[in-house]
């Protein structure tokens, strides 16, 4: 009789083990699930290490091979711009603004991120500088790759 009670309770236990790991599994791909493609977006930016080159000499680049690396960075930022703000930014109340709990002020630093890059490229195609300009399309390129 005494080993017939553990052995209930052994498995009663084990049913219990297995109804809880499958909760735990069945969560996690809820949570997995909810999770929103801008704020891996939204991180990478944050996260990105990018150091703004000097002037760099003049090389045999024509003015139609900056204007299409500039117009290339343009269209990359707009679109990066755009999904973050469409996905965490549009349906904002006036009272989430300063509200931590919701992770706003790491999607304003992002999209700050992004007019800095807006700016920057627009100063290397002033500039002439290619390899700004270059520099700006390979630092945005894995972010785009991971949204697409």
């Amino acid at each position: 009789m005494q080993v017939s009670c553990r052995l209930n309770y052994s498995v009663s236990k084990l049913q219990g083990n297995i109804v809880l790991k499958k909760f735990v599994l069945i969560f996690t791909f809820v949570i997995v699930g909810c999770a929103n493609p801008a704020d891996e977006t939204v991180e990478a930016l944050n996260t990105l290490e990018f150091q703004p080159g000097t002037m760099s000499p003049a090389t045999n680049s024509s003015p139609d091979e900056l204007k299409s690396l500039h117009s290339t960075n343009q269209q990359v930022i707009a679109n990066l711009t755009t999904e973050i703000k469409a996905a965490r930014v549009d349906h904002l109340r006036s009272v989430d603004v300063f509200d931590n709990r919701y992770g706003i002020d790491n999607v304003f630093q992002a999209l700050t991120r992004l007019e800095e890059f807006d700016e920057l490229n627009n100063i290397y195609l002033k500039d002439n500088n290619k390899d700004g300009l270059v520099k700006i399309n390979k630092a945005l390129k894995p972010i785009t790759e991971k949204t697409s």
